[in-house]
């Protein structure tokens, strides 16, 4: 029988892996979870790794592995040479078989940098590299903010756009399919490189999504958590998410805010994020000279997400007008969707802007550059009064479109596929769940 592994980089996403885990479980299929020790050649912070393996970021491994069928398999890398992991890496999974395939489903460039090494050792791995968004384009987001640049910032800026040209383009180019977060960041992938028409139609679409089992819009959470906020009678305006991205604008936030205010004197913006980054849009806050009790700041847990996005009547969603954003397929824009949040949003963010562009519950602005050009559009949008079956049609709307119930049976025939298995025909109570994607195609490519 064919073996699963998902390679995730990051620990702190672990509940976001585990989460996929669980719907492919639901297509039948038995997925492990590998998660990256980090190794440096800082033997304090390699120690501090090593001590915490029994760990997944801020969850116990042995309650990981109580929430999934697979197994989990925590694996020290070394970011410069992932590859000499390959061989823990296959000990991990049971070896390298002769009679069934291994499909390895990677995040980040180092865990496919990983997945391909043990390819080379291995005829019978596949490998499907998922891109989250451009790193080329984002590297040089983060160089561009710096003004006078030193010599020694150049050089980084330089050997960075090297390493990720040559390791993106050798996942795109090796790998036996790719996913990724956007249609517009397909098209990148295939110009930049110069794929061909074979190495273009191995990269399948399957953005950031929501669960519609978990969010969608009722009003009878939204009466609760306004009345527990005191907040009846408000226009509540809601922030949710991090912070802590160089891409975040806080002080773009606060500043649409205030248009709001100034239509709207009853509003209240909530800033629901981890309360270390509070302090990320605090001073933007204080200088904007806000009246006592015209915002707040929450923190909860991504279960509870749900109740504060029912509660609120305005979701802002704002991003500087830049490849790396054009591409990009923010978390937070179908979990607004689903709960049939009324969106503040910019033009330009991945595939969502042009898809929500003409609906009546959606106010796409045409950049940050000049957010004060805007001030009437946002004025006049904060102004109209969103009836619950107006919220109730926007979030059926969505969840037609952005709802991982759509993606997941996908993603799972493609695992299939590698794995050399037949597919076969999908039960029924799945097959209702598959439809359109964004723009009403098929949700993936």
């Amino acid at each position: 029988m064919s073996r699963f592994a998902y390679l995730g980089g990051d620990a702190l996403h672990t509940g976001m892996y585990v989460a996929l885990i669980q719907r492919l479980e639901r297509e039948g299929l038995t997925v492990d979870l590998v998660s990256r020790i980090r190794l440096s050649l800082n033997p304090i912070a390699s120690g501090r790794a090593w001590r915490g393996r029994d760990r997944l970021g801020p969850n116990p491994v042995a309650v990981v592995r109580g929430q999934m069928r697979g197994a989990v398999h925590t694996l020290p890398v070394w970011a410069p040479l992932p590859g000499l992991s390959a061989p823990a890496l296959a000990r991990a999974l049971g070896g390298c078989p002769s009679d069934r395939r291994i499909v390895l489903h990677t995040r980040q460039i180092v865990m496919g940098r990983l997945a391909l090494a043990l390819r080379r050792r291995c005829a019978s791995v596949r490998v499907i590299p998922e891109l989250e968004g451009d790193n080329l384009a984002e590297a040089r987001y983060k160089h561009e903010a710096i003004a006078r640049p030193s010599w020694l910032q150049t050089l980084r800026r330089r050997l960075e756009e090297r390493f990720y040209l040559h390791y993106e383009g050798k996942l795109l180019r090796e790998s036996d399919a790719v996913v990724c977060v956007s249609r517009k960041l397909k098209d990148v992938m295939v110009r930049r490189y110069g794929l061909d028409d074979a190495a273009a139609a191995r990269i399948h679409v399957f953005p950031s999504v929501a669960s519609r089992e978990r969010f969608a819009f009722s009003p009878e959470r939204r009466a609760h958590r306004r009345r527990a906020l005191g907040l009846d009678d408000r226009l509540v305006v809601i922030y949710s998410g991090n912070l802590a991205g160089r891409w975040q604008v806080p002080d773009k936030l606060v500043r649409a805010f205030g248009m709001i205010r100034d239509a709207r004197p009853d509003a209240c913006f909530i800033v629901l994020a981890p309360e270390d980054q509070w302090n990320m849009i605090r001073p933007h806050l204080e200088a904007a000279a806000l009246p006592a009790g015209s915002y707040r700041f929450a923190s909860a847990p991504h279960h509870e997400i749900v109740d504060w996005l029912c509660a609120a009547d305005i979701g802002l969603l704002l991003r500087d007008r830049h490849p790396m954003n054009e591409v990009a397929a923010p978390g937070k824009f179908a979990e607004y969707a689903l709960c049939g949040l009324p969106i503040v949003m910019t033009d330009g963010i991945g595939d969502f802007s042009d898809v929500v562009r003409d609906e009546p519950c959606a106010c796409v602005l045409p950049g940050l550059d000049d957010l004060e050009a805007s001030r009437a559009t946002i004025q006049e949008f904060a102004r109209r009064d969103v009836t619950q079956d107006e919220r109730a049609a926007f979030a059926h709307w969505g969840a037609e479109r952005f709802a991982i119930e759509l993606y997941v049976p996908q993603l799972a025939a493609l695992y299939r596929r590698l794995a050399g298995e037949d597919a076969g025909e999908a039960p029924a109570a799945v097959r209702r769940t598959r439809g359109a994607g964004p723009g009403g195609r098929s949700p993936v490519e």
